[in-house]
């Protein structure tokens, strides 16, 4: 019997995810990356009591604004890596993956055949990309709603200490159950 081959995906990660350490300890590798995408409409926030954070849907704040949540986009993620994503995650109980739209900036080139970020009229050029995403889902009480989670503290505070405690153990969890 033939098998099919199965599809890559992509995946827009906010957290602790961002990290190649994070990355490299849960899945043994580091994917290809597309920095600085946007999801718009989303609020970042730290849960209470832990280092990692939880997206929400966000009503844009008006206008000509936007709340807006910037990561990264993963991409080439293997399906056997998505099942690793979603257990790591808790897919279903303290996130859902839900299908999201990204901005992802798309160079250009200006007359002298220079990488440009903009358009002629000034505007940010960007590529609307459908991915993954992982949305919590235990309401806003568990989220501290005062200010956005900080990435650059968690891996200054929080990286070594989150990888031995909670990214290695979870892999290992994860092998043994779904491999």
């Amino acid at each position: 019997m033939a098998h099919e081959a199965q599809k890559a995906t992509t995946c827009f990660v906010y957290g602790t995810l961002m990290s190649p350490d994070v990355l490299r300890a849960l899945l043994g590798r580091v994917p290809g990356m597309m920095p600085k995408a946007i999801l718009s409409n989303h609020s970042r926030h730290s849960v209470l009591g832990r280092v990692y954070p939880g997206i929400i849907p966000t009503p844009a704040a008006g206008p000509t604004t936007d709340n807006a949540v910037e990561g990264i986009l993963l991409l080439d993620i293997t399906p056997l890596e998505m099942r690793r994503l979603d257990w790591f995650e808790e897919e279903g109980v303290d996130y859902k993956r839900s299908n999201v739209q990204v901005k992802v900036p798309s160079c250009s080139f200006d007359e002298d055949g220079k990488p440009s970020e903009y358009d002629d009229g000034g505007n940010p050029n960007v590529e609307i990309i459908k991915t993954n995403a992982y949305i919590w889902a235990l309401g806003t009480s568990k989220l501290d709603l005062s200010r956005d989670w900080d990435y650059d503290m968690f891996l200054q505070k929080h990286l070594d200490w989150y990888l031995e405690t909670t990214v290695k153990p979870c892999r290992i969890a994860i092998e043994k159950e779904i491999l």
